[in-house]
């Protein structure tokens, strides 16, 4: 970092300078409370000239005169009581102890900008958390593009996503732990409106043995099976054509959908999944629709459910209005891209 001769006069770092113990004022001392004389605007100061490799830099990139900038790195180390600079010929050279200072005053520079940031979220009626529980089927992808599409987007909001079965979402929405949910019904007592449908396929590997009968499957062929079942979906399987195809005993549980797939994809059983997720195995042959004789598909719908504390102002419901606006104007079963 480089400075003039001009600076010399107002920041003679190694001779005019001299450093101090920083002390409690008498009232303080008396009340157990510091006063704070660094301000914030001091320390950005003192990042710029290390960011910008010098005073003038620094000077260029802050909009303010070199003198100003020389004046306050002056009076900073003097109320620090440390010196963060040093002389070097014309060069002020960063010292250990400026070096250690300079990381802890970057993240309470950091931390007050998200300060300020959160406080202006919540004048704008956002608050400081998202809360969602999930159904495991619903496509992540849909999730990210409503996040992307909040305007402004709230940067020092935290967002929860919590994948549920639609038991431990009730529970969730009754516990006041989640401010919306998608799950498979609306609970007694809750408002929920239809997001989307989700169409399943029943499928399993090209070389598995209910391809070799080389005819209609029927229940009784799929009984003789490995069934992969990701834990927490639904007991049964309900179609819309009125048939409900019940689990069967020779059951693999599996903790998700990687997992599922990959058992398929070694050939070690069949399963019912969503067809969005495993369309791309499909256009690869990797995995084939099994041929049931009582259809190899079915719908279901999943609802967006409000939780009872939700704010109408919140984020959470400006949130919940743009997932129902992407929702409208398609869905997976109608070849929208949420792999």
């Amino acid at each position: 970092m480089k400075t003039n001769g001009s600076m010399n006069a107002s920041l003679n770092l190694s001779e005019s300078l001299t450093f101090r113990e920083t002390h409690m004022d008498r009232e303080s001392e008396s009340t157990g409370a510091r006063n704070f004389r660094i301000s914030l605007k001091q320390w950005k100061m003192f990042h710029a000239v290390v960011d910008c490799d010098g005073f003038t830099g620094a000077a260029s990139h802050l909009h303010i005169s070199q003198s100003a900038i020389s004046y306050t790195l002056a009076k900073l180390q003097e109320q620090l009581g440390v010196p963060l600079l040093r002389l070097e010929g014309r060069k002020a050279q960063i010292t250990e102890e400026g070096k250690i200072l300079l990381e802890r005053s970057r993240e309470l520079v950091r931390n007050a900008m998200e300060l300020e940031a959160l406080a202006e979220n919540l004048r704008h009626g956002w608050a400081p958390e998202i809360r969602l529980v999930v159904d495991p089927s619903f496509p992540s992808q849909l999730l990210m593009l409503a996040l992307r599409k909040l305007s402004p987007f709230p940067l020092n909001i935290r967002l929860s996503v919590e994948e549920a079965t639609m038991e431990q979402a009730e529970k969730a929405l009754h516990g006041r732990t989640a401010d919306l949910a998608i799950g498979t019904q609306v609970p007694r007592g809750f408002i929920g409106n239809e997001l989307i449908e989700i169409e399943y396929i029943a499928a399993a590997h090209p070389e598995h043995p209910l391809f070799a009968l080389n005819r209609e499957i029927t229940v009784d062929d799929l009984e003789k099976q490995l069934q992969i079942v990701i834990s927490g979906s639904n007991d049964y399987v309900t179609a819309d054509f009125n048939y409900r195809l019940p689990r069967y005993t020779r059951l693999w549980n599996v903790s998700g959908f990687d997992t599922a797939i990959g058992a398929l994809r070694h050939c070690l059983g069949y399963a019912w999944l969503p067809k969005y997720r495993v369309q791309r195995w499909l256009d690869q042959n990797q995995i084939r629709i099994l041929p049931l004789n009582k259809k190899s598909t079915y719908k279901t719908s999943l609802y967006l459910i409000f939780g009872r504390s939700l704010n109408p102002n919140s984020g959470a419901k400006r949130f919940a209005d743009v997932l129902c606006n992407l929702a409208e104007n398609g869905s997976p079963n109608q070849n929208l891209d949420f792999s």
